[in-house]
């Protein structure tokens, strides 16, 4: 009688785990598919003042700083963040937008699996190195920094034509970014000694996509040899 409801707990364990596990993979394939969409977006209307908006994109202590899991990001840390500082001084100073995203996680399955981007964990907190020049910062739940954010209305509403963009990782967050960017018309700009993937031969891989895609590539001390931003134009 004892070995029978043991067999009978041990089979009714062995249920909930399978169940439990089937639930998290399901979860994990749905947040998985979600994330890789890219918005489509309207195209952006002709404006009487158009200007550049600099795009920093997940640079976060679970990614380039104390909670990273990625080597190349970690050894490339430093160099990165001088070049997107050094950037994003150049817009600040001509009072040019400069816009921040970070990933933030609130599915508790994924958290449990990988909690460096949850909600309110030091992981999802910007990088301590990054210069926060303004107020504009989003945090998004997908890959791409326009999906249910305010990043549409944010640079409408400050009559953005065109954006540079920095940040990582370049065949993930900043990828999707730039496809939903170009969807709505912005011409787009890659701040290439700005922008890492996981590797070099990545990096070097996405710059290539990137043009292909029709954004310009270029380098922060490109950027700053301008006086003027506009001048890039």
């Amino acid at each position: 009688m004892k070995r029978r409801t043991f067999k009978k707990i041990l089979a009714g364990i062995a249920g909930v785990t399978l169940l439990f596990a089937v639930v998290v993979v399901a979860n994990l394939l749905i947040v998985s598919y979600n994330g890789e969409k890219i918005s489509q977006g309207t195209i952006i209307s002709e404006y009487d003042h158009p200007q550049p908006a600099l795009l920093i994109i997940d640079i976060q202590e679970a990614t380039t700083g104390e909670y990273s899991l990625y080597p190349f990001f970690r050894s490339n840390a430093e160099n990165l963040l001088l070049n997107i500082n050094r950037a994003a001084g150049s817009f600040h100073h001509q009072k040019l937008p400069v816009i921040y995203v970070k990933s933030e996680i609130t599915n508790p399955l994924i958290n449990l699996i990988n909690n460096s981007y949850a909600k309110g964990s030091a992981g999802a907190d910007f990088d301590r190195r990054l210069h926060l020049v303004s107020d504009h910062q989003l945090s998004k739940k997908v890959k791409d920094s326009f999906r249910n954010t305010s990043l549409d209305s944010l640079l409408i509403g400050n009559q953005v034509n065109e954006i540079y963009v920095a940040g990582v990782d370049a065949a993930e967050c900043v990828n999707a970014t730039v496809q939903a960017a170009l969807n709505r018309g912005y011409r787009i700009h890659i701040l290439g000694d700005a922008v890492l993937s996981k590797s070099q031969a990545a990096t070097d891989s996405m710059m290539v996509v990137f043009t292909n895609m029709g954004a310009s590539v270029l380098n922060t001390d490109s950027l700053l040899h301008q006086q003027d931003i506009h001048k890039l134009r």
